[in-house]
């Protein structure tokens, strides 16, 4: 993995992570708010902080066809006006594979850092 990513890494869950509650997108059935760009995200609870931390070449759509974060966060009793994503979207040109392993990387070391109780392994 290419370690010249760790400091974008940090940079990118810092500004995820402290991004301020209300300023996220609320959970929705359609998640129209969620960009339909690529990008990294994190699920945040308004208290806990950094619930699951992903990547997804369609923010939306990752949203809409089911997130296990969500999932396991209702069988936790979480209100859903307790979580939101926050999500930062990146340009990436279609078929650029390139682009989309630094996207990989980036979310790697991020869940390395942050160690989220969703992610399910630590890649």
């Amino acid at each position: 993995m290419a370690e010249f990513y760790r400091e974008e890494a940090q940079t990118i869950l810092e500004n995820l992570s402290s991004m301020p509650f209300e300023n996220c997108y609320p959970l929705s059935r359609e998640f129209l708010d969620v960009p339909t760009s690529p990008g990294l995200y994190a699920v945040l609870h308004q208290t806990q902080g950094v619930l699951y931390i992903g990547m997804a070449t369609k923010l939306r759509r990752r949203f809409r066809d089911g997130h296990k974060a969500f999932f396991w966060s209702f069988l936790e009793y979480y209100s859903p006006d307790e979580i939101r994503i926050a999500a930062i979207g990146v340009t990436i040109e279609r078929f650029d594979l390139k682009a989309l392993r630094r996207l990989e990387d980036i979310e790697t070391l991020m869940i390395r850092v942050a160690r989220p109780r969703y992610n399910s392994r630590i890649k």
